[in-house]
């Protein structure tokens, strides 16, 4: 019998790594699946087998986890993050970027530590295209540091991630919230991309110029763009096809395998 775990299972990227473990693997399998939130008393997780509630950074939670098969797993997705987003990249504080690793990133080789994992998979994006440097916050660091520890695999387990496009997400929403928030006082928005999707516009059109400029910028860069959940399900069956994968990435319906992180020295 396999055994998964998956950390954010209520998540866009929880739900369709749930899904494309049941369409890959053979009914022997169990898949514990952990959420974290205002508490829903008998909530379970679609289609997992075990829900465990709580903050994964409280020990109490990772004693429930290592309770499935002595804490042995095939495969661990770690599929939440939480930081500060809405900024620019290069002006996140070194007290906004601890904050974001403290969900984005530290668990992940703490859990790696704790428990046996066979593949730890985590995700990304493309944080490095223009639009995502603008917007992308205390976030791209904790998915730079993603991205170095994917290609650093340590003993403790194989590692893995998928980088996707622009996709509905909390942490997009989240972006363009703050953004219509601080566009009422167009002296807060430095940088000149950002600007004048806002300029002689209302916040709403705004947003939709935004969107417009990341998608146009993705599909240049990478050959397509507008990510669903079909395409981060199909994503993760290309991960568990590919022998010894490095990056999975999904932009649009395009989607391939590479294995060189982005580097943010690179662009700021």
């Amino acid at each position: 019998m396999k055994f998964f775990l998956i950390i954010g299972g209520t998540g866009v990227m929880g739900t369709s790594a749930i899904k494309a473990i049941r369409e890959h693997f053979d009914q022997n399998i169990q898949i514990i699946a952990n959420w974290y939130g205002k508490e829903i008393p008998g909530f379970k997780v679609e289609d997992a087998d075990h829900t465990i509630f709580g903050d994964i950074n409280d020990p109490g939670c990772r004693e429930e986890i290592k309770q499935y098969n002595n804490g042995k797993f095939d495969y661990m997705f770690y599929a939440t993050a939480l930081g500060d987003v809405g900024i620019p990249i290069k002006d996140a504080t070194k007290e906004q970027i601890d904050r974001s690793n403290k969900l984005s990133f530290d668990p992940i080789p703490q859990l790696e530590n704790e428990l046996d994992i066979g593949v730890t998979v985590a995700y990304s994006t493309f944080y490095t295209i223009r639009h995502q440097l603008s917007t992308y916050g205390a976030m791209g660091y904790s998915k730079e540091n993603i991205e170095k520890w994917t290609v650093d695999s340590g003993e403790s387990s194989k590692h893995a991630c998928i980088r996707a496009g622009l996709f509905e997400s909390a942490s997009s929403r989240g972006i363009k919230l703050l953004l219509r928030k601080t566009s009422k006082n167009l002296d807060n928005l430095k940088d000149p991309l950002l600007r004048s999707y806002f300029e002689n516009s209302p916040s709403s059109e705004g947003i939709k110029k935004f969107e417009a400029g990341i998608f146009a910028e993705e599909k240049e860069a990478y050959g397509d763009c507008r990510t669903n959940k079909e395409d981060l399900f199909r994503a993760h069956l290309e991960l568990f096809k590919s022998d010894n994968p490095v990056f999975i990435n999904v932009c649009g319906k395009k989607i391939w395998p590479s294995d060189k992180p982005l580097l943010l020295k690179q662009y700021i």
